[in-house]
């Protein structure tokens, strides 16, 4: 299964360390070059989770690649998808990934027009946890966690909540 993950998803999910986890459930999990250098750049600014990604990615376990069609990102700025966010679905099409993992509100919205499979943070979590590749604690304060970082909305949370009792 091929995943090509956004630099928010990534951070987001290092910093609960569960990044980790979710490369070994995706296996193969690519970003394209400027997501790489979006969260390098914050190793200058001191962030923490940033030598979590950069461990993964010299493991392998996250891979680094070139997109290759310049007609692809041409197309998501016709979108008005930008930078990383442009670049990561690019990687999608040109790997034609199974899901772009992306917190980008801007995307996905755009979603159904692009015919995209999304997933975000949250409902990564929720993977991990009905996987069982984490507990129930670790599940609960990987949200509380989210709702902390002020992301995503208390509602798109609460929801991920209900659907883990299902």
């Amino acid at each position: 299964m091929i995943v090509i993950k956004d630099a928010m998803v990534m951070i987001h999910l290092a910093k609960m360390t569960l990044l980790e986890s979710s490369c070994k459930y995706f296996k193969d999990v690519m970003i394209p070059d400027l997501v790489y250098e979006e969260v390098i750049a914050g190793k200058e600014k001191g962030f923490l989770e940033v030598s979590v990604i950069e461990s993964l990615i010299n493991s392998k376990m996250i891979r680094v690649k070139k997109v290759k069609n310049e007609n692809y990102l041409k197309k998501a700025n016709e979108f008005n998808i930008q930078r990383g966010e442009a670049e990561s679905l690019s990687l999608y099409w040109q790997e034609k990934a199974n899901y772009l993992a992306i917190d980008d509100d801007n995307v996905r919205r755009k979603s159904s027009l692009l015919n995209l499979r999304i997933i975000g943070t949250p409902v990564i979590i929720l993977i991990l946890y009905r996987k069982r590749l984490i507990d129930k604690d670790k599940f609960r304060s990987s949200l509380h966690e989210l709702k902390r970082i002020g992301w995503f909305s208390n509602a798109v949370i609460d929801k991920i909540m209900e659907e883990a009792e299902r």
